[in-house]
């Protein structure tokens, strides 16, 4: 049927043809509840960003130890996964971590600045 050619694909399957939980959508919007992106420090607009891809561990899709706010594209897709969604950074929660700091450090200095 020609209208199927239109048709979105099915939000439940994502990575590498393993589906998402029906529990997904809850669970994220309350583990986000409260937090800021720990890579920009943002608020709004955060998704979860799996360190262990739940395509390759479907068990921790839901594990809180392996999920980490983040910004949902620009942090999401340049530090979580190297500005191309195929691929997952290894090393996430360390470059996460000093992009941080440094963005801290940066803003610290411009406020010292300012006063001065």
């Amino acid at each position: 049927m020609i209208f199927g050619l239109f048709k979105k694909p099915d939000p439940g399957v994502v990575a590498a043809g393993v589906p998402r939980s029906s529990k997904w959508p809850p669970w994220l919007k309350a583990f986000l509840k409260g937090k800021t992106c720990v890579v920009c420090g943002a608020e709004d607009e955060l998704t979860g960003h799996h360190v262990v891809p739940f395509h390759e561990d479907p068990s921790r899709e839901l594990d809180e130890d392996n999920v980490e706010p983040v910004c949902k594209d620009v942090c999401h897709l340049l530090i979580g996964h190297l500005k191309d969604w195929r691929l997952t950074n290894p090393d996430f929660r360390k470059h996460a971590a000093e992009l941080k700091s440094a963005r801290m450090a940066a803003k610290k200095e411009h406020k010292h600045a300012d006063v001065l």
